[in-house]
């Protein structure tokens, strides 16, 4: 088990990092600026990470974790909640995870993390297993329930389209903020829009159940 003075070194990097990483990006970021943030040795984050790169895939991580946690796909419904009920609360989970909570360094870290799921680099592919992809798993597994004589593809195809409705907000959240500053996820809330979505999604899967 690692000492108390190593554990806090290990905290002390990922923290600086996090701040590193938010304001230069994995390129630009430097071990020795994150080392010296730290107040560690520069040979601290080969020790306790491995490489730069590494630990940038352990902020990220760290990032996704905490706001899984705070914001559960579930989002405190009853265990016994109807299919409809757990879409609704993924959907609401999912934009409250994009919108954050208006913290600067964690809106970069987010915008980080889109580039990483429109791009992947190498680095991020264990990310996304750990962490992401369970999170669509769940939502495929909602979807199937409600369109349970429905074909994978048609079910993974739903799944796909929730999760992108949701992320045009992030992805394009510059975009819209100059353009169209009244659909703006801050501007109208994520409660609207969460209910928006849901109508929406609702909507389109019931026309996937009809017979074609």
């Amino acid at each position: 088990m690692a000492s108390q003075p190593e554990a806090g070194t290990k905290e002390r990097l990922l923290e600086a990092a996090r701040m590193v990483f938010a304001e230069r990006g994995l390129r630009d970021a430097t071990v020795r600026d994150i080392c010296a943030r730290a107040g560690a040795n520069v040979a601290a984050v080969n020790y306790y990470f491995g490489s730069k790169e590494k630990l940038y895939t352990a902020v990220l991580a760290d990032y996704l974790e905490k706001c899984h946690n705070r914001y559960p796909t579930n989002m405190g419904i009853d265990p016994d909640a109807t299919p409809p009920q757990r879409l609704k609360a993924y959907i609401r989970s999912l934009l409250y995870r994009l919108m954050g909570d208006g913290d600067p360094v964690g809106e970069k870290l987010g915008q980080l993390l889109t580039a990483e799921i429109i791009e992947p680099s190498e680095y991020f592919h264990e990310v996304a297993r750990r962490y992401i992809m369970p999170v669509h798993v769940e939502l495929t597994g909602i979807i199937r329930r409600l369109l349970p004589q429905a074909s994978d593809r048609t079910v993974r195809l739903c799944a796909a389209a929730v999760t992108g409705h949701c992320m045009l907000f992030d992805n394009a959240k510059q975009l819209i903020r100059r353009m169209q500053p009244d659909i703006a996820l801050e501007t109208l809330g994520v409660e609207l829009v969460a209910n928006f979505v849901y109508d929406f999604a609702q909507a389109g899967i019931a026309r996937m159940a009809e017979p074609a």
